[in-house]
């Protein structure tokens, strides 16, 4: 999946907590084609990270009205970013536990539709050669503590606001903050509505309803499977994990599982009925399933298979054990 994005402009605070102050640019990044390259691959490798959290700003962010501020004066990108970046830098001397980063701001279009993207990016150590000539010649190792993620890598922090809607693709990280490890970009400086991630959202389903069919059902790898094309197919048709149609398929006529199965998942904090996904989840939905025997046999299944009985069955036998058949096989490898 290849998202199209054009970025119009961008520029680069240093929030080093080592200094007593930030360095703040007064002017806009220099987008030569290697720096262009390096951002774009970031934006494009966030916008598909399966930690992003969809939410909104909370009534009376004072972050918002910044974000508003910049809707009306995009020219204004040096002032808007200073000013965000300061707030970032401050609250980071307060908790010396968040690390130091470059706070990259970039001003891009996706969809046809204006996005602010705020990037942090985290400072790693790396090691780099150095040429010592103060008593003859010697080549020498040594730590840089400030180097940037390379363009392979994942973010840790950042947050893209669409600067029509208003809508937050967030992902954060917990740190210690008086004396509790809490989120901070969301609640100290965006101030946003609390979300979870699709992918925390798939995994509290698929974790809640095998819990469920473990408990009420011994395990019973019928209703597991269902489990895995109910979502399959919910997914196919509406972009979305259905929780009332998986309860209703899955614990068909037993209307007191079907709520306990909704209320452990209010538990692990998912409220919402249907949840919308995206393609980068995909992966997590389609994927193969792997079973393990007691006895050390592997099987990868395709999801799409575990519906077809003329390809692949499970039987419940009267003693307790299960037996599965694979069928039809035209072609059957060595690997």
């Amino acid at each position: 999946m290849n998202i199209e994005i054009a970025i119009n402009k961008s520029i680069l605070h240093v929030l080093d907590t080592n200094a007593s102050i930030p360095i703040l640019s007064d002017t806009l990044l220099n987008m030569t084609l290697t720096v262009k390259d390096y951002i774009e691959r970031h934006v494009q490798r966030s916008i598909k990270d399966t930690d992003i959290k969809r939410t909104i700003f909370r009534a009376g962010s004072q972050f918002k009205e910044r974000i508003r501020d910049y809707r009306k004066n995009s020219h204004e990108l040096v002032r808007v970013s200073s000013e965000i970046a300061q707030l970032f830098f401050d609250y980071m001397i307060e908790n010396i536990e968040i690390p130091s980063a470059d706070l990259v701001f970039v001003d891009f279009e996706m969809n046809h539709e204006n996005y602010l993207g705020i990037f942090k990016f985290n400072y790693k150590l790396g090691y780099i050669h150095y040429v010592n000539t103060d008593n003859g010649l010697t080549n020498d190792i040594i730590v840089q503590p400030c180097v940037l993620p390379t363009e392979s890598q994942k973010l840790d922090e950042f947050a893209l606001i669409n600067l029509t809607t208003d809508e937050i693709l967030l992902k954060e990280k917990k740190y210690l903050i008086n004396n509790e490890k809490d989120f901070y970009i969301s609640t100290q400086l965006l101030f946003c509505e609390p979300a979870i991630s699709e992918k925390e959202a798939f995994e509290i389903v698929e974790k809640t309803v095998k819990e469920v069919i473990g408990k009420e059902y011994g395990g019973d790898y019928e209703k597991l499977n269902t489990v895995k094309t109910v979502i399959a197919d919910d997914y196919e048709a509406e972009s979305e994990i259905d929780i009332e149609n998986i309860a209703k398929v899955v614990f068909d006529g037993d209307e007191t599982i079907q709520e306990k199965f909704k209320e452990s998942l209010e538990q692990k904090g998912l409220y919402e009925k249907k949840v919308q996904m995206t393609q980068n989840i995909e992966k997590k939905i389609f994927g193969k399933q792997k079973f393990v025997t007691d006895t050390g046999i592997e099987i990868c299944i395709p999801t799409e298979q575990l519906k077809r009985n003329d390809i692949i069955e499970f039987k419940n036998n009267p003693d307790g054990t299960i037996s599965v058949e694979i069928k039809n096989i035209g072609l059957l490898n060595h690997k």
